[in-house]
């Protein structure tokens, strides 16, 4: 789901949806990789669509270096258990068969906290057009509905109901969208940091 859907979901949801139940893990390649999530979880952080697309859209199988070390490495899990090992000798098989490097591998995790900028910087721009299209036109329908009720006395009570309706439904507005806001910015670390210690991992590992 797009940014702007996740945004909006955000603001006018009458409900907040209830957290997902953990998936279970599962047995093969997905149980030995490195960059589960669920590893480099920091306890007591709620879960939310925003992470969920982040996650999505930085996945290591999404770069071909990462996916060839994991590709290598898989097959050596039920024989080499230690993890520095195993990557280690996957490097050295991906090295001799596929010519990959250390640096393409850390080069890769690089263009992954890249593409988290980049949806940094998308969420930014549609959280500021979702204020003014929700947030600021309703403090304009206000001023409007103000003034009519100055030219039309005889209405003055049913225009006051709309004007504290409206009122409330900007400050509801407001503040889900900086609930958005906030727990956007939650996913973005969480995931920068799992990123980043993942990175730092295979720097030690891969020596």
């Amino acid at each position: 789901m797009p940014f702007m859907d996740l945004i909006k979901k955000a603001i006018f949801a009458e409900e907040p949806q209830a957290p997902a139940p953990p998936a279970k893990a599962s047995s093969g390649l997905v149980a030995t990789r490195p960059h589960d999530p669920s590893a480099y979880a920091p306890m007591g952080t709620r879960d939310n669509q925003f992470y969920a697309r982040l996650a999505k859209q930085t996945d290591l199988t999404a770069v071909p270096e990462l996916a060839k070390i994991e590709a290598f490495a898989a097959p050596l899990s039920s024989v080499i258990t230690d993890k520095a090992l195993r990557y280690k000798a996957a490097l050295a098989t991906a090295q001799s068969q596929g010519g990959l490097t250390k640096d393409a591998i850390l080069k890769g995790f690089d263009a992954l906290l890249n593409v988290l900028n980049s949806s940094a910087s998308t969420f930014n721009k549609q959280t500021d057009e979702v204020s003014r299209t929700e947030v600021d036109a309703k403090i304009a329908q206000i001023s409007d509905v103000n003034e009519a009720i100055q030219q039309k006395q005889k209405e003055i009570a049913d225009l006051q109901q709309q004007v504290k309706s409206m009122q409330t439904q900007t400050e509801v507005s407001r503040s889900k969208l900086q609930e958005a806001k906030s727990n956007f910015a939650a996913a973005l670390e969480r995931r920068r940091a799992e990123i980043q210690q993942q990175r730092k991992e295979f720097e030690t590992i891969l020596g």
